[in-house]
């Protein structure tokens, strides 16, 4: 098992099966999966190269549309691997590679009914609410607009991660308290 983290934002796990060959299940954000699959299931449950204007493609029509509605995108792959020479397991990226996506899903994991209150509560006593939060930044987007953190028209930004620390982090990577200070809306 390749367990989940922040970093690969994905987990895998390796069974072997009846014939002595080995299958790897992967599973976890779209974005991160898809740049790992050189293969997809078309319509027929066939397996077919997935090539880089694929991707974009499945991103620009799939995932996008999704997320923007709030949804977290996960892609569900695969891969074959053979019993002899048995795989290094401990070589993650050799193994985590050359995938077959199954799927790509949106799931939604709604708000929760007193959490738009509490916002307004919040807001309206002078304090200003900040999310931070690992999602695609559509989703993240959509969510904030839901929780009512953010609303049409307003003056706000959404950031990815590595956006948020070049503009906190000064050229020694120390963190400037100002530039935080600076950030109207982070995500």
């Amino acid at each position: 098992v390749y367990t989940f983290n922040s970093v690969r934002k994905s987990m895998s796990t390796v069974i072997k099966l009846p014939d002595g060959t080995f299958r790897l299940y992967s599973k976890g954000a779209s974005e991160i999966m898809l740049k790992k699959c050189s293969y997809f299931l078309d319509a027929n449950g066939e397996p077919r190269t997935f090539r880089p204007r694929d991707r974009d493609e499945m991103i620009k029509q799939v995932i996008e549309p999704m997320a923007c509605e709030g949804l977290r995108t996960i892609s569900i792959a695969y891969r074959d691997l053979p019993p002899n020479p048995e795989p290094e397991w401990d070589n993650e990226a050799e193994i985590v590679t050359e995938l077959t996506c199954i799927t790509v899903v949106g799931i939604e994991d709604p708000v929760r009914p007193e959490v738009p209150e509490a916002i307004r509560k919040c807001q309206r006593a002078g304090i200003t609410v900040r999310m931070v939060t690992g999602d695609n930044i559509n989703t993240a987007r959509a969510i904030a607009a839901k929780c009512g953190i953010i609303h049409p028209g307003d003056d706000f930004i959404c950031l990815e991660g590595k956006e948020f620390n070049r503009r906190i982090r000064n050229e020694k990577g120390e963190v400037s308290l100002g530039q935080v200070e600076t950030l109207k809306f982070y995500l």
